[in-house]
């Protein structure tokens, strides 16, 4: 390596390069740890400028041609050049020295605290000063430490390198030239009095290919508290530009992620056979068709009923069946020792009975669904490699690679809690405003509300509280003003605005898997702000539960074992906290208890090019439509929220996002019309026109993606996704075939389970805790995304969402919008609605930040705008008829044959009886021409359920839901088994088959309009 650059990591692999140029006087040392945290993928090359360092013999000024024939020979791969105030000019005169010579050019240009030419230059001349003048000057910025200044020998090596480079700095004239072909990333510093972000926006005239401005905290030598935020830019830019993260759709433009998820069941899919009767069907259908008497149906139901008595019991007792239970449902295991207790031959009165249902209910559950839950659940990382065969499978010896017992994020939060009763621990903690909150002077900006008047002491102690001080620090700093006579008078006001919900310490934990790790983080801290504070007894406390917890995950494999412990755990709990050890009674997929499990399952698998090319044009197409739907959801809702900003500006004064956002959740979330039902509506009508849905058809229907292709292209005419994250769209696939053989032979049909449209769902942490370089997934993400993307900061009650299934992926960059009171709030991060000012730029709406950072409006609601995007992804939604038809795109399912009624129309809930039940289902599936084997989905329910149709166990189970849905008028919607058992292909070392779910990362070739 070149004597011109310091690179403490040597990556020979690595996919791209950074060359980092320093301020006056600094050398490769101003880049300390830039190369640890760049990552695997970049190899960080920091200049040695002469006159420093391993250089520190060599005459000072430096020959800008040389340094551009140094960095032309490393030149090989995608590279990108960052700048620091006097490195900027540098690396600006290096990129056009590389031009002339016709070097291939950097990926981007990016320049930190760096003057444009021909502005004035407040440190022009610096060259010709005393050493006093100049060092002082210096200092005033910053960028000389005290330590430096007292030590003469150090400044006699320091000062000839500082007077070089402000020589050259001097003696530079910039000669006019065409804008350079690469984009420009300025970044300046909040509080730099030499070049303020005003000065930084001059850049955009020297680049024809994009300028970006990007304001970090600090002064002039920011780059040194901000290296996580810039590396972060960086590293997206540089994956973007490798694309190492992409695979080819095909030829249509699209792409999918290298990285696939495949998820799976962790019961064997033959395990929907146990209940199966079939020759109690037959005879229930031929007692119908008037062909049999009722003798010999009353035998062969009889007959059934007992056998489905006998595999219940069995289940019962089978101990990886009652495991899961356990995990699940702990009270439900009563139920399961009364059917062990009772055998097959016990008499079938009503608790028998609703004992039976709730295995069955069970048992579908964990045969059927491929839902990532628990070692009933487990999730596999893929890859996508073209050059692979369609599929290749290699099965560890073992069902689960890794299993990992967690934490549910509230319970160490609820520690947390009590710990902060104590009030030294208390002043030790970090302390900040709410959120949602801003402080202005004399008062506080609240979300729809008046601002808050305060109290010139309130107000003092507030100016303090930054979510990075301690209560103590900020006690300390408002003592003596505003009429606050003593440390312990502001710490008992900070006590009072507690009281009023204006503060937030630093025990409200994330809502994320890591609760505990940033709670012994927490400790560390408090530890070490007063060491004259105990923590042991806090450490203890979390100890005991960690142990408890530990003795959990000792206890797999073992059911009863595992009961005994999650009791036990409850018990240390409460007896730890005095709290309960549950929350939500009642509710479903909720976080209820206090712990997890996630499991990785033992295999290795890869899909190639064969597969990805047959699925790539009919995948194409719906993806050209869910763009459509993201930029009519753009449309929709941008136009609404003008309406809302409009209202609010007649008010008079600022508009503020925090009440746009206000009067939006209506908007989103409201009973009444919202802007995606007519959008989603519209969606459904144009593919139902495409498909001919508004005729009856008995067949399948079957298109090719070529005869569709213009079709389609006519009816989405959508040139670019709606909004940032609107890029991204994940497909759920499951493929049916025998065997991984048969894929690899082409003996398989594909069948869209769901497009979740506009949602990146690999950012989730239950997902990417089980890849093994998440880090490789989140620069993918921002490389997609963007690096500035605003994420809302969810409460802690928020519908479904908790740590286990929390954003996962957010870079040093990416913001957290506070809309409310949440947990987890991070200060580097944290932007308050009502610190967003909303405005009108050449007629867009702009939601700007106090650092003057602008978003497009929309993209502070783009999280949940995607949600509707998911639920509006809806094909057959306008079909007519109760019943639609199987519809294939070469060999893409994308609709299950599906059948719709209500309740009621089902004559279902009047049935009484086991027998009574079970022929008027046989009945009811014939009238409608069903399959024997469905998914059934109510209105009233949030997951389908299977039913095998000629099993009395499942025709009972399916009279209990309808009548407990209580509604004849609810909507019951009813869908094939698609794949089936037999098309199970997925096998475990001893052959055992499972239902398996690809889900895919697609990325639109086109990025939003007007992203950050």
């Amino acid at each position: 390596m070149s004597d011109w650059f310091s690179t403490p990591h040597h990556r020979p692999g690595a996919r791209a390069r950074l060359f980092c140029l320093p301020y006056a006087g600094a050398g490769a040392a101003a880049f300390r740890g830039w190369s640890a945290a760049a990552g695997p993928d970049v190899e960080v090359l920091a200049a040695v400028l002469p006159g420093r360092e391993s250089r520190i013999r060599d005459n000072a000024p430096f020959d800008l041609a040389e340094l551009a024939t140094e960095v032309a020979a490393l030149a090989d791969r995608p590279y990108a050049i960052y700048g620091h105030s006097m490195g900027g000019r540098i690396g600006f005169e290096l990129v056009r020295e590389l031009r002339r010579r016709g070097v291939r050019p950097p990926v981007r240009l990016y320049l930190g605290g760096c003057r444009p030419p021909g502005l004035a230059d407040p440190l022009a001349g610096l060259s010709a000063v005393d050493d006093e003048t100049l060092l002082a000057r210096l200092s005033a910025l910053g960028g000389m430490p005290a330590e430096l200044l007292s030590e003469p020998e150090l400044l006699d090596l320091v000062l000839p390198a500082l007077r070089a480079d402000f020589g050259w700095l001097d003696a530079y004239r910039h000669r006019e030239e065409d804008p350079l072909p690469v984009p420009i990333t300025a970044f300046a510093g909040s509080e730099d009095p030499a070049v303020p972000a005003e000065a930084m926006r001059h850049w955009a005239a020297h680049t024809a290919a994009g300028f970006g401005l990007r304001v970090e905290p600090g002064g002039h030598f920011f780059l040194h508290e901000a290296r996580d935020r810039i590396l972060g830019e960086i590293r997206a830019d540089l994956a973007a530009a490798t694309r190492g993260h992409l695979i080819p759709l095909g030829d249509t433009g699209w792409s999918v992620w290298r990285d696939a998820i495949l998820r799976s069941t962790g019961f064997p899919a033959d395990g929907l056979d146990l209940f199966a009767a079939p020759g109690c069907a037959e005879a229930a259908d031929d007692l119908l068709a008037g062909r049999t008497d009722a003798a010999l149906f009353d035998k062969a139901f009889a007959e059934a009923l007992a056998e489905g008595a006998a595999r219940a019991s069995e289940l019962a007792a089978d101990p990886l069946f009652r495991e899961a239970v356990t995990w699940q449902n702990r009270n439900a295991l009563t139920a399961l020792d009364g059917l062990v207790r009772g055998g097959p031959e016990e008499r079938r009165n009503h608790e028998r009975r609703a004992r039976e249902l709730l295995v069955a209910k069970y048992w579908q559950r964990y045969c059927a669904k491929n839902e990532t839950i628990g070692f009933f659940g487990p999730v596999t990382w893929t890859e996508i490699d073209p050059a692979a065969p369609a599929a290749t499978v290699a099965p560890g010896p073992r069902p689960l690679r890794r299993r990992r017992v967690s934490f549910e994020d509230w319970a160490v939060r609820a520690y947390a809690g009590t710990l902060a009763a104590d009030p030294g621990f208390r002043r030790l903690m970090p302390v900040g405003l709410r959120p949602h909150l801003t402080l202005r002077g004399r008062e506080l900006l609240r979300p729809a509300q008046p601002p808050l008047a305060l109290s010139a002491a309130e107000a003092a102690v507030l100016a303090h509280c930054d979510g990075r001080r301690s209560a103590a620090d900020v006690a300390a700093l408002a003592a003596g003003a505003a009429g606050i006579r003593t440390e312990a008078d502001a710490l008992l006001l900070l006590d009072r605005l507690d009281e009023r919900e204006l503060l937030s310490f630093g025990h409200d934990l994330a809502q994320d898997p890591d609760a505990e790790v940033r709670l012994r983080d927490l400790l560390g801290r408090v530890a070490a702000a007063d060491p004259a504070y105990d923590v042991s007894g806090a450490l203890a406390g979390l100890d005991r539960l960690c142990a408890a917890r530990d003795r959990v995950a000792d206890a797999a494999g073992d059911p009863g074992a595992l009961k005994a412990a999650l009791d036990a755990l409850d018990e240390e709990f409460t007896a730890v906290t005095g709290l309960p050890a549950a929350r939500r009674a009642g509710q479903t997929y909720a976080g209820r208890g206090l712990v997890y499990e996630d499991t990785v399952r033992d295999v290795d698998v890869r899909f190639g090019g064969p597969l990805l090319t047959e699925l790539a044009e009919p995948l194409a197409l719906l993806l050209r439509a869910a763009r459509w739907l993201t930029a009519a959801l753009a449309d929709a809702y941008g136009a609404a929220l003008r309406e809302l900003y409009e209202e609010l500006r007649a008010e008079g004064g600022e508009v503020r996002l925090s009440d746009v956002w206000f009067l939006a959740q209506g908007l989103l979330f409201g009973s009444g019309p919202r802007p995606v039902d007519e959008v989603a509506r519209e969606f459904a009508r144009r593919w139902a026109a495409l498909f001919g849905l508004d005729r009856p058809a008995d067949g399948e229907l079957r298109f090719t993606a070529a005869e569709l292709a213009e079709a389609v292209a006519a009816t989405f005419p959508a040139d670019r996704p709606g909004w940032s994250s609107a890029r991204l769209h994940s497909p759920d696939l499951q493929i049916c075939a025998d065997s991984a053989e048969a894929i690899e032979r082409g003996d398989y049909l594909v069948v869209l389970g769901e497009m979740h449209a506009a949602w990146p769902t690999f950012d989730c942490a239950v997902f990417t805790r089980a890849h093994p370089d998440p880090g490789s997934l989140r620069d993918a993400l921002a490389a997609d995304l963007g690096p500035h993307r605003v994420r809302p900061l969810y409460p802690a009650d928020w519908p479904r969402y908790t740590g286990r299934v929390s954003h996962s992926l957010d870079g040093p960059a990416d913001r957290q919008l506070g809309w409310t009171s949440a947990p987890g709030a991070d200060p580097d991060r944290l932007l308050p609605a009502t610190s967003v000012l909303v405005t009108e730029e050449e007629g867009e709406l702009i939601a700007r930040a106090p650092d003057g950072r602008r978003w497009p409006l929309l993209e502070m609601f783009a999280s949940l705008v995607s949600m509707h995007a998911v639920d509006g992804f809806k094909l057959t939604g306008a079909a007519t008829h109760e019943h639609t038809p199987r519809i294939s795109i070469d060999r893409l399912v994308v609709a299950r044959e599906t059948w719709r009624t209500t309740v009621g129309a089902t004559g279902l809930t009047s049935a009484r009886g086991e027998r009574d039940c079970y022929l008027a289902v046989r009945a009811w599936r014939r009238a409608l021409g069903l399959p024997e084997r469905v998914f059934v989905k109510l209105s009233t329910e949030i997951k389908p359920t299977y039913v095998d149709l000629g099993s009395p166990l499942y025709a009972s189970l399916l009279c209990a839901m309808l009548r407990r849905a209580g509604d004849e008028s609810a909507r019951l919607v009813i869908t094939e088994l698609l794949p089936g058992p037999g098309q199970a292909w997925l096998a475990d070392a001893e052959g055992r088959r499972y239902f398996t779910e690809l889900r895919l990362h697609a990325t639109d070739p086109v990025p939003a309009w007007g992203t950050t």
